[in-house]
């Protein structure tokens, strides 16, 4: 899919939700590798395969790659060479194409519906940050040493990794950036590459206004809406009772910009709280899957419904359904207004 047909969809796009957190759910899988979850690109396959599988069945239209915290110098410090380390952040690509293929058999047999798209597979790039395992990647403070340069090169060395995957790839997503810094080293890289692959932005923020390291939005949004490449822009890896004033932030930036096109990307975690001392999420706060579901209504009304909408930390495929049916359900009602 190029930019222009991917900005002609006149319809919300269902995300799928967190991946990582599901491995450990319905597989058990830990997750303290260099690698995070993309450790299972070698250890278990399967489970990535069924973890995708089961986000497509609940209703998405976009699943993303378990490639978030995939890197080549990650894998070799678990002790694999480089050529090892590409074939497996590539294999990223394989394992949700062939579980995309085999869902879209299996729902053109069962479904009647020609309204749905054949969902489109979303390439995961982390930020810098989650290289270091330090946390920095929720606070975008990354110490004097690590400049721009540092970060330019960082991401343009990861996605030429996946140049011979771009056939396979319909959006690239630079997930849960959190700070103005490296979006200007991503957009740098855009530009400078001259791509044309549809991606997204999708900053990480501390409270309803600012990023994670403490920066309001209004350049970031404005460096955003000057590359082409760029289809939408918005937030994930965030709690969800900031996600509206968030979404409504962008839009309206968006729209002073004159830049109506573009969606708008929201993506909140569950609004679980880290217990520190249990390295773990606490199972005792966040909410529902329905509350999830009826907060997701007021994001898409907030982006007037060009927006792509799913879950992050904690949202499992049971959430995915939710914001299906309630986004839709209203966007009918919302559609009847016009």
């Amino acid at each position: 899919m190029n930019v222009q047909n991917f900005l002609k969809l006149n319809s919300p796009l269902i995300l799928d939700g967190g991946f990582a957190t599901e491995l450990q759910r319905v597989h058990n899988k830990e997750l303290s590798s260099h690698l995070w979850s993309a450790a299972y690109l070698v250890k278990d396959p399967q489970a990535i395969h069924d973890v995708h599988l089961s986000y497509l069945r609940a209703g998405v239209d976009i699943i993303t790659t378990c490639s978030y915290q995939a890197t080549i110098s990650g894998f070799m410090q678990c002790g694999f060479s480089n050529d090892q380390a590409i074939s497996f952040m590539q294999k990223s690509v394989s394992l949700a194409t062939e579980a995309r293929d085999q869902f879209w058999t299996e729902y053109q047999k069962q479904s009647n519906d020609i309204s749905r798209i054949k969902p489109l597979i979303a390439l995961s790039f982390g930020p810098f940050g989650a290289t270091l395992l330090n946390g920095s990647e929720y606070s975008g403070d990354y110490g004097p040493d690590i400049t721009i340069s540092h970060l330019k090169d960082f991401h343009r060395e990861r996605i030429k990794i996946f140049y011979p995957k771009l056939a396979d790839i319909d959006l690239i997503a630079f997930e849960t950036i959190p700070s103005f810094q490296e979006v200007d080293a991503i957009c740098s890289v855009l530009r400078e590459e001259k791509f044309s692959v549809p991606c997204w932005i999708s900053f990480s923020c501390k409270n309803d206004s600012l990023n994670c390291h403490g920066e309001t939005l209004i350049e970031s949004i404005k460096l955003c809406c000057t590359i082409d490449s760029i289809v939408a822009i918005g937030i994930n890896c965030t709690k969800p009772k900031y996600a509206e004033n968030l979404v409504n932030f962008i839009r309206n930036e968006m729209d002073l910009l004159g830049d109506t096109d573009r969606f708008i990307v929201c993506y909140p975690d569950a609004g679980c709280e880290w217990d520190e001392s249990k390295k773990d999420w606490d199972s005792n706060t966040g909410l529902s899957a329905e509350e999830f579901g009826n907060c997701a209504i007021l994001w898409a009304k907030r982006s007037r419904f060009k927006i792509i909408i799913g879950g992050c930390c904690k949202t499992t495929p049971e959430y995915t359904s939710n914001v299906r049916e309630r986004v839709f359900e209203h966007l009918e009602k919302f559609a009847d207004k016009l």
